[in-house]
């Protein structure tokens, strides 16, 4: 939470891609990664980028920030794990917040980065924090095009998008229609959670365009390369792409209870070949 309260706070602005407030969020995730004690890669935790968006005619430069723990027993077989850090900025003159869009995915990303460093498993684990998702997943994309790691060598995607609250306490699970090999990991811990429902889906065929997660945020850009993935989000609420998505509206409870279920998954998967 505290992590939320930060990047959700009026000082960032939204984090909108190329804007102070977005820069000074990254420099944010960057300082934690190294605190941390997470490896860089290519000589930094910074993967810069440009694109030209089409629609807003402009050209915008991006910043993917990332961190690694090192596999002991398979150091060169990768799981990313990630989250993107931009919002849409202010509109109107009101601020965009974004706290569960996307604060609370890179909470989670931080707060898994930390124990996994003092927690290291069998496969290495890249945390990476993505820029420019709401410009059309601009960040992954990069980041797919010109890997730190060799794609061959990425087991699988965890992401995480908007995981901070929902009013019937569920979080669904999206990618498990299209790698069923990934569910059987999954099923026992979402038939032992307690305090949260776990569900599987948007992710079917036949499903309305507007409820197929596929493609939603970054981890399409590693489905669309043929890795894996599972996504982590809830369904879209009031607040969602509102100046109303304050951190005072995530559930802590709710929010704890994700993140120790994505936990749960990341350590599954280590036992997986």
């Amino acid at each position: 939470m505290q992590h939320v309260r930060i990047l959700a706070a009026d000082e960032y602005q939204g984090r909108r891609t190329g804007e102070a407030g977005n820069e000074k969020a990254a420099q944010y995730i960057l300082n934690r990664f190294q605190s941390y004690g997470l490896d860089s890669l290519d000589g930094g935790y910074k993967q810069p980028f440009q694109f030209y968006s089409r629609f807003l005619k402009k050209v915008y430069a991006g910043n993917n920030i990332w961190g690694m723990v090192k596999g002991q027993l398979h150091p060169d077989t990768f799981l990313v794990v990630s989250a993107h850090y931009d919002h849409v900025g202010v509109r109107a003159g009101e601020i965009y917040n974004g706290a569960d869009d996307n604060a609370s995915g890179v909470g989670a990303l931080l707060e898994l980065a930390r124990y996994f460093a003092k927690a290291p498993t069998s496969y290495s684990l890249l945390f990476v924090a993505f820029d420019a998702e709401e410009l059309g997943l601009k960040g992954a994309a990069h980041f797919v095009d010109s890997p730190p790691v060799p794609l061959g060598n990425i087991k699988l995607n965890i992401n995480m998008d908007m995981v901070g609250r929902n009013a019937d306490a569920e979080i669904f699970i999206c990618g498990t229609a299209h790698y069923p090999q990934l569910r059987p990991v999954l099923q026992p811990l979402s038939e032992s959670q307690e305090r949260i429902r776990v569900s599987f889906g948007h992710d079917q065929a036949g499903e309305k365009h507007s409820d197929d997660w596929t493609k939603a945020s970054d981890h399409g850009c590693f489905h669309e390369a043929g890795i894996p993935f599972l996504y982590f989000g809830v369904e879209d609420h009031e607040d969602y792409h509102q100046p109303t998505d304050d951190a005072e509206r995530i559930m802590p409870l709710f929010y704890q209870n994700v993140v120790e279920l994505v936990l749960a998954a990341i350590q599954a998967f280590q036992l997986t070949p």
